[in-house]
């Protein structure tokens, strides 16, 4: 087993970054490498090797085609074929690429009482979870809580295109500083709570400024309308609509299937 292919990918993983993982699946007659062995593939760069020469190198590049697409394929070469290879060392090489991506994350500006339920239901959810605030008083309430400037914290928050964003600070000028420093991150969702009013004048102010909000992946208000105004509900329809996003969801009931 090649351990250190593996823990290059994870490493890489958890910088953010796609990464191809390459495996040898069957392995026939005069081929360089044998069923099983691992190469990683990023986008510029990789790490082991599953013989080098044509094949390695059509590998790389179809690897690099699925991180774009975010797709798994198996892969097929006919060592026998000289004149689609350049090789003619006879054999046939199968194998699978198979694209690791970031863990999905949810981002929390605001501890507030909708931060806090957000929190607590999605404990038990497979997303990485990050609760941050600009309040001393949250120190004791929550040891997971990262305080301290949002704009601080965000910077050195590694970037992961898997992110969803949810801004519930404690008021319209720390939800306009976050939506700021968010917009310099990757991500796949920016959701921001407040009234249309209030989102159109941030809109405005950042526009004037020279800085673009990315309405195609821009939530605000945030949530799903279906809640009854509590914190817990809104808390719902916020992550209802995370959910629909990542899953590329319908929004019907079910029973109409």
């Amino acid at each position: 087993m090649d351990l250190h292919i593996l823990e290059k990918t994870s490493q890489l993983v958890k910088l953010g970054k796609r990464v191809a993982l390459v495996t040898l699946t069957k392995s026939t007659g005069s081929t360089p490498r044998k069923e099983g062995t691992l190469m990683c593939v990023w986008d510029d760069g990789f790490a082991g090797t599953i013989g080098g020469g044509m094949i390695e190198y059509k590998v790389i590049q179809l690897a690099r085609k699925n991180l774009e697409l975010t797709r798994n394929e198996p892969f097929s070469f006919d060592l026998n074929k000289e004149a689609e290879l350049g090789m003619s060392c006879g054999g046939n090489v199968e194998g699978y690429i198979k694209i690791v991506k970031p863990k999905n994350r949810i981002v929390i500006a605001g501890a507030g009482h909708i931060g806090q339920k957000l929190y607590q239901i999605l404990k038990e959810s497979d997303f990485e979870v990050i609760l941050i605030d600009d309040r001393d008083e949250f120190k004791n309430l929550n040891s997971n809580i990262l305080i301290g400037d949002y704009k601080d914290i965000l910077k050195d928050l590694i970037d992961n295109e898997n992110t969803y964003f949810i801004i519930v600070t404690k008021g319209h000028s720390t939800d306009s500083q976050v939506l700021e420093s968010v917009l310099e991150k990757k991500s796949r969702y920016i959701g921001m709570v407040g009234s249309k009013k209030k989102v159109l004048e941030i809109k405005n102010d950042l526009k004037s400024r020279g800085l673009i909000i990315p309405e195609e992946k821009f939530y605000s208000p945030i949530g799903l309308k279906i809640s009854d105004g509590t914190p817990y509900e809104i808390a719902i329809e916020i992550l209802a609509e995370i959910l629909n996003v990542k899953n590329d969801g319908e929004l019907r009931n079910r029973r109409n299937y």
